[in-house]
């Protein structure tokens, strides 16, 4: 049974299924990040619902890591290996849809995907936020529910790992699990980057504090791991800098998605003509070897 734990503004709900979290119809920070694309994005998204979402392998796979680092009870209830069947018989199409049937709702990994899992899980647990995690009383995957102060938005979280205010961290702390193809700086920055991860640290850190009531907002630490071998793995705190560009396109998004709602109105990108620039790296690099 679901726990509710309220305050005016705000709610957070322990044990709620990713089903049942992603039917609630409050705005996530995917859902704000299409408004930062466009508005035509977010309402095919999320208003039309034409856009049929797909699960991928990569995806299930990183499900899959998250499970085994912070809910590896949960393996059981929400895994299940894939047998090989023969679909090019009859006998064998059968065998597959009875399987299937059986296994509804839960995702297909193979015992190479879950061993993968497993290092990198063991990987991520010699990381020093991992012991502040073991250390603080926190909880994983917990729901989030909250009215935005600005714009009177409902709007909903779920942090993959948090720590409550407590001696060691006053304001609390926020731990995301991403899993990616290069874990370095540059690699990582340039992910952050492209999917808006600075855009989720700053809807995370407000809903984590509108139901806390923390002084200050929490820190945002990363915890990431490399998807093939040697399965490395790092930690960053999300700098000052990079949590106010989160900041500013978080506003950013909810300002647009709250002016649409009002009019109605989900424009596309903006047509006029514009002029194209090669990346500032590039376009750096080439000057500075002009001059070498």
């Amino acid at each position: 049974m679901n726990a509710f734990i309220e305050l005016p503004t705000a709610q957070l709900v322990e044990e709620m299924s990713n089903d049942e979290y992603h039917a609630r119809p409050e705005f996530s920070s995917s859902q704000l990040k299409d408004m930062l694309r466009s508005g035509a994005h977010f309402y095919v998204n999320s208003i039309s619902k034409e856009a049929k979402k797909e699960a991928s392998t990569a995806m299930n796979f990183g499900t899959l890591v998250h499970t085994m680092f912070l809910e590896p009870e949960q393996f059981e209830n929400e895994f299940v290996i894939a047998p090989k069947f023969n679909r090019r018989t009859k006998d064998g199409k059968a065998e597959a849809e009875a399987w299937e049937q059986a296994n509804a709702g839960k995702l297909a990994v193979t015992e190479e995907d879950i061993e993968n899992a497993q290092r990198m899980a063991t990987n991520l647990r010699t990381l020093s936020s991992y012991a502040d995690m073991q250390n603080n009383y926190g909880m994983p995957e917990a729901s989030f529910f909250f009215t935005d102060p600005t714009y009177d938005l409902q709007l909903r979280i779920r942090p993959d790992w948090h720590i409550a205010p407590c001696s060691a961290f006053p304001n609390g702390l926020i731990l995301d699990l991403k899993t990616t193809t290069d874990a370095r700086a540059h690699g990582f920055a340039k992910k952050c980057g492209d999917f808006c991860y600075d855009l989720s640290a700053a809807m995370y850190r407000e809903g984590f504090q509108e139901y806390y009531r923390t002084a200050e907002k929490p820190d945002f630490i990363f915890l990431v791991a490399e998807s093939a071998l040697p399965f490395n793995v790092k930690q960053y705190k999300a700098s000052d800098l990079f949590l106010s560009v989160g900041e500013t396109r978080y506003n950013k998004s909810k300002a647009r998605l709250a002016e649409s709602l009002l009019i109605d109105e989900w424009d596309g990108y903006p047509t006029e003509m514009e002029e194209i620039f090669l990346p500032s790296y590039m376009t750096k690099q080439a000057l500075e070897n002009d001059f070498n």
